[in-house]
């Protein structure tokens, strides 16, 4: 092959993946067109606990008493931050707005998965402005010490131990990670407190955790990454299931079910719904999937609805208060 037609195919090859790229970001499955419905619409009472689901695993929980959110990351660090590892860091006006927009003037606790980035990095960030808690563990505390964040409001967490939160009893369950190559170099821990801003591998993984929040209307658990230590639940029920199914189309059809059977089935929900589905490197309130990327198809959801029954799948819209119990 000639210099000449080498240049020539390699120009076709990039034509050729430039159209199918194209053609793949116009045609790749919407949120909408997914076949998960969305919760009803109906009128809101003061006194019902709601939930906003605000991307990723973000979950605002209210009772018109007591508020309670998962991971709270707003930050959106970009996929070009992650890959050449520059140094990133909160953005607290940003934060601070959201918060305003939300009405987050109630929270009491601040309760991260794991340490990653997008599940910790804001925790502490969020609890200095609102004065809720950090419920976490000791990679957690140790990101909090980072933001200089006073032991007062750190709690580091026993796995199985329930803490109480006005009406709302919260319960840390270990869990793990799912088995991600992607994820090999933030599995560890957070030994020591660090200097921020930091590359994004700062934020190790630490400790896993279901979250259990009971309430007397009802029950929820918060699983945010898809892993799971087989008989960990035994004896948990709830409600609702936020099962987190990020990298689930990647690990094996035997994985997926023991993951469902494990985290779902035992607990017997009435409602499971899917999140860390949307896109990790889009703009706060971006809520499809990543072209690249694809958590749920028409077909996975599908398998997802056989896997789950007789609960009912669901998905949430981005912020809207949704009543958990009617």
């Amino acid at each position: 092959m000639t210099i000449k037609s080498f240049y020539r195919y390699s120009v076709y090859i990039v034509i050729v993946a430039f159209f199918f790229s194209l053609a793949w970001h116009f045609t790749r499955p919407t949120m909408e067109n997914v076949g998960i419905a969305y919760f009803d619409r109906s009128p809101i009472s003061h006194d019902q606990v709601t939930v906003r689901w605000l991307g990723i695993t973000t979950l605002l929980i209210d009772d018109g008493e007591t508020q309670i959110i998962s991971d709270a990351f707003f930050s959106r660090p970009s996929f070009i931050d992650l890959l050449l590892k520059r140094r990133i860091q909160p953005d607290p006006l940003f934060i601070s707005t959201a918060l305003s927009d939300l009405e987050v003037d109630r929270l009491a606790v601040i309760v991260p998965v794991h340490s990653h980035y997008d599940h910790a990095m804001d925790s502490a960030v969020v609890a200095e402005l609102t004065g809720a808690s950090v419920l976490g563990s000791f990679s957690t505390a140790n990101i909090a010490k980072s933001f200089n964040l006073p032991t007062s409001q750190i709690i580091i967490a026993d796995s199985g131990k329930t803490y109480q939160f006005g009406k709302f009893t919260v319960t840390l369950i270990e869990s793990r990670h799912a088995p991600l190559a992607s994820n090999m170099e933030i599995d560890g821990v957070v030994a020591q407190p660090f200097v921020l801003p930091a590359p994004y591998t700062a934020w190790q993984q630490g400790k896993a955790y279901s979250i259990h929040i009971a309430h007397p209307q009802g029950s929820i658990l918060i699983q945010g990454s898809a892993g799971f230590i087989p008989e960990s639940l035994n004896g948990v029920d709830a409600d609702v299931v936020f099962l987190g199914v990020g990298g689930l189309n990647s690990l094996s059809n035997t994985y997926r079910d023991e993951y469902i059977f494990e985290v779902v089935k035992k607990a017997e929900p009435a409602i499971v719904v899917p999140i860390h589905h949307d896109n990790l490197f889009g703009a706060y309130g971006e809520v499809e999937q990543h072209p690249l990327m694809i958590e749920l198809t028409e077909t996975s959801a599908q398998d997802l609805k056989r896997l789950i029954h007789p609960a009912v799948l669901k998905q949430l819209r981005f912020a809207k208060p949704t009543a958990l119990f009617d």
